[in-house]
């Protein structure tokens, strides 16, 4: 294990980072957005609804997911946004 982990001194956002490394890009995102949005995953790809626009960690997400080397698409279903990610084909 990382020693600064196992000594606990670790900030918070360098613990954060240390655990995205270990996710898919679903419980990635998950975590970035808490109870502002729900999240899914499709072929690779991401599906996030936005429940709560004010809230919603816009910028993170997007830099996410354009990290990730995935293609952003943002629709609007009935009332909410849908942000839906998939990988690039090379």
């Amino acid at each position: 294990m990382d020693k600064s982990l196992s000594e606990g001194t670790m900030d918070k956002n360098e613990h954060v980072k240390y655990r995205l490394k270990c996710c898919s890009p679903e419980v990635m995102i998950s975590l970035m957005i808490g109870d502002s949005g729900e999240t899914a995953s499709e072929y690779g790809g991401v599906i996030i609804k936005v429940l709560d626009p004010g809230r919603f960690p816009w910028e993170q997400v997007f830099r996410a997911l354009l990290k990730l080397n995935h293609e952003v698409y943002v629709e609007q279903q009935d009332d909410s946004l849908i942000i839906i990610s998939k990988p690039k084909v090379d």
